[in-house]
């Protein structure tokens, strides 16, 4: 071979690797640049649902792969776990499955308490805050990498791959997670700080703020699409009594007790909320002041069947009853202060009449407010 053929081999050589060498970094610019959009768009996702949407969108931008499946454990637990690592739920109780997606579009079966298929990997994965992958006996590789944030796993990464990736790849998928994790973990506080804004701390019901605004709400609802919103208030009788015999912490017992009661008998569609003390309320959208009195004898009737309370300062039990007072006004009148003000009157009219009854009040003209009577 001649000097001069030895010269345009080697040119050759290097235009062949100057070529891979820029595909190398054109694929590395795509993948920083997805992986920069999906962080963009995943950062301020305010639900955890939408993180993990955002994540398997992005990853057919950035690998290929046979399916794809998030697994998360219960942030709650998660993210209040102690010291640098969380414990990772035994096999059989492992996360549930959040989301999946095949490469075909095929979706994964998905639901609350779903376990995991080929579990051990994913534990593995979460216990160790490593990416772990494995052989399976169909050949296809598994590769389970553990969502991280704040030194904890909330959760991983599973793909089914036809073929092992790259280092590289591996990395970006390792980038993408982190991204991922510290986003859900950011949803979950923002919720979680929604939930205790809206939330009385003690029943789990709505508390007084946020049931005035969804009444609002309903009230506004009701009127546009023109259907009557019924309203209860309900106060526990004697409740004074419980605490002065039992103790606050008796008393709290049954707080919880009645607000599970309330909540067990009305539909999904309803809004249970503590006003106050011994207080509550129902927002009944639709129903009429016959469905209303209906409602209102079957959450009574569910009080008084309570088992009588014990403990404290008094060996002898106290048995809880509930005054009830509702109304129900139609789309042409409807307005939160009347609602409040007849079902107000209502609940005057069932404690002045002995208590542990029902009393409705419908009538648009309500009387003067009456002096709240004691538990």
């Amino acid at each position: 071979m001649t000097r001069e053929q030895e010269e345009l081999v080697q040119l050759e050589t290097y235009a062949a690797d100057l070529s891979r060498t820029y595909s190398e970094l054109r694929r590395h610019l795509h993948h920083l640049t997805a992986l920069h959009e999906v962080n963009t768009r995943i950062a301020s996702a305010l639900d955890p649902d939408e993180v993990v949407a955002g994540m398997l969108d992005s990853l057919s931008e950035l690998l290929t792969y046979q399916t794809a499946a998030i697994y998360l454990l219960d942030l709650d637990v998660a993210v209040a776990a102690e010291g640098p690592h969380t414990v990772v739920p035994a096999a059989n109780t492992l996360a549930r499955l959040r989301a999946g997606r095949a490469m075909q579009e095929a979706p994964l079966p998905e639901g609350e308490g779903s376990a995991a298929p080929d579990e051990g990997t994913i534990v593995e994965a979460m216990r160790d805050h490593r990416t772990v992958g494995h052989m399976l006996t169909s050949g296809e590789l598994q590769l389970a990498v553990p969502l991280l944030a704040g030194g904890r796993s909330l959760g991983a990464l599973e793909l089914r791959l036809g073929a092992p990736l790259g280092e590289d790849d591996v990395k970006i998928v390792e980038l993408l997670a982190a991204a991922a994790a510290v986003a859900l973990q950011n949803a979950h506080l923002y919720q979680e700080t929604q939930r205790l804004a809206t939330t009385d701390a003690l029943t789990g019901v709505s508390n007084y703020r946020h049931f005035h605004n969804l009444l609002d709400l309903e009230v506004q609802r009701a009127r546009r699409m023109d259907y009557a919103v019924g309203l209860l208030v309900m106060d526990i009788d004697h409740f004074k009594l419980v605490n002065d015999r039992h103790g606050h912490p008796v008393g709290d017992l049954a707080l919880q007790g009645v607000a599970e009661q309330l909540r067990k008998r009305l539909r999904r569609t309803d809004v249970i909320g503590r006003l106050g003390g011994e207080e509550f309320g129902a927002i009944l959208p639709g129903d009429s002041l016959a469905e209303v009195a209906i409602v209102a004898e079957k959450l009574r009737h569910a009080v008084e069947e309570m088992p009588p309370l014990f403990g404290g300062m008094t060996a002898t039990p106290t048995s809880l009853t509930m005054s009830v007072g509702g109304t129900s006004l139609g789309a042409d009148v409807v307005d939160r202060q009347l609602l409040i003000s007849c079902a107000d009157h209502a609940l005057y009219e069932a404690k002045r009449n002995g208590r542990n009854q029902v009393r409705l009040w419908s009538d648009p003209v309500v009387p003067a407010p009456p002096e709240r009577q004691s538990a």
